[in-house]
């Protein structure tokens, strides 16, 4: 293909108006809900130098950043997640401020991937992150807040699944595992891999209960109970520790009142260098990928500054869109028209309109049946027809009714906006407020 100035790369679109008020619909429902929680927005740079990510590791690889260079030379990346920019953020520019801290965001993160078939690789992301506090409180609080932004969307009809890398950790520690076995059991386990998993844990020197338990991991998933059986005799003091940190998370949550989205897996085990403790997901139907995900990432601040519990959540309002229900709140707008030598009236009456808080559109063609046919093709119900001579139509297009009167009767407001009994009011007449 030549043309390459009429297409739009691979993996990022263009969004137009209707679709751009529902993403601004879902943004601002979920602004809302996070806001009512005590948090605070904030915004971090779209790039980074690579050194603020060339140490990450997990979910994002470094394949998947884009890279350019300054004009010094210096290598910068743009952001591939928001969580890592406001560790820094909170770390370096925030580092005094009370804690916990809690911020928001809205934004789109960049991600190149190399998979089969086209992703997206600029994605809307908006999150929380709770920095400061090691208490499973925090966890709950996110997850709380994120099945709240889920519920607030109409979306009844999802599950938040919770695990607990920590648990796998403890494990790990107690078998002497290096690296690389460490890796293949973790991918085995999160892939529910149980010949490979028996095949490495087989000739382990470790209590048959522990070997059990690792081979049946997978499998772990479901309800409270699961916390007892995973609860198996020898476990060391850091597994422990994790299933008792779990089951504080779940009991709050009940309290939250959203026992019923919860399912709670052990085998859920994606990036465990990059989450230290409690691990989500939040999945519902019509989307092959969870609409939020976060965890508790302990060890990330330490790289900026001064070492902090945190935990985070961020939820993807692309994938949102995809089963969204709702339907974006829509303003009628009224059209003025000009007739010849008629325009300073109609820009002062337009004026008017608007600082009284009513959406009103100029029409800039000079014909007024193309100015009726635009008003009816739009969101359009009232077209105010203004003359030189300061007379005035008002068409109220809902009702199919022509109002005569004059431009000074109008803008005096007194009149028309504290009608007598039997009078139309302005939104009567299709001046709707916005």
């Amino acid at each position: 293909m030549s043309d390459w100035k009429l297409h739009t790369p691979n993996g990022v679109n263009d969004v137009l108006p209707q679709e751009c008020a529902v993403k601004k619909e879902i943004e601002n429902t979920i602004w809302t809900v996070f806001a009512s929680f005590g948090y605070k927005e904030v915004e971090t740079p779209s790039f980074e130098y690579y050194d603020c990510y060339s140490g990450e590791r997990g979910q994002i690889t470094q394949e998947t950043l884009y890279k350019f260079f300054d004009e010094q030379g210096r290598i910068l990346a743009l952001r591939p997640d928001f969580t890592t920019s406001i560790a820094r953020m909170a770390a370096t520019k925030a580092a005094g401020e009370i804690t916990p801290a809690r911020y928001m965001y809205t934004g789109s993160v960049y991600r190149a991937e190399h998979t089969e078939g086209v992703r997206n690789r600029e994605i809307t992301q908006s999150g929380i992150e709770l920095i400061g506090s090691y208490s499973a409180k925090a966890d709950a609080e996110v997850i709380a807040a994120a099945m709240e932004a889920v519920t607030a969307l109409g979306i009844e009809d999802f599950s938040m699944e919770i695990g607990q890398v920590a648990f796998f950790t403890g494990l790990v520690e107690q078998l002497g595992l290096d690296s690389d076995t460490t890796e293949k059991l973790r991918a085995s386990i999160d892939s529910k891999n149980s010949p490979s998993i028996k095949n490495i844990v087989k000739n382990l020197d470790i209590a048959d209960d522990v070997k059990k338990l690792m081979i049946d991991l997978p499998y772990l998933f479901g309800g409270a109970d699961i916390i007892d059986r995973a609860d198996v005799k020898g476990l060391n003091p850091t597994s422990k520790a994790a299933l008792d940190n779990l089951r504080e998370i779940y009991n709050l949550l009940t309290l939250y009142g959203f026992e019923k989205y919860i399912s709670l897996d052990l085998g859920m085990l994606q990036s465990i260098d990059y989450y230290t403790g409690s691990i989500f997901k939040c999945y519902t139907h019509g989307v092959g990928f969870p609409i939020a995900a976060g965890g508790r990432y302990d060890n990330l601040m330490g790289g900026f500054g001064e070492a902090k519990g945190a935990v985070g959540c961020a939820m993807g309002i692309n994938r949102i869109m995809q089963i969204y229900a709702g339907e974006p709140d829509t303003v009628a707008s009224t059209l003025v028209f000009a007739e010849k030598n008629a325009d300073g009236l109609a820009y002062d009456m337009a004026y008017n309109l608007r600082v009284n808080g009513c959406l009103t559109e100029m029409y800039i063609g000079d014909d007024f049946a193309d100015a009726e046919d635009y008003a009816k093709k739009t969101n359009n119900t009232c077209i105010l027809r203004v003359y030189a001579d300061k007379k005035l139509t008002i068409y109220d297009l809902e009702r199919g009714e022509a109002i005569e009167t004059d431009t000074d009767t109008f803008m005096g407001y007194d009149d028309m906006f504290t009608p007598e009994p039997e009078e139309l009011t302005p939104q009567d007449m299709g001046f709707r407020q916005f």
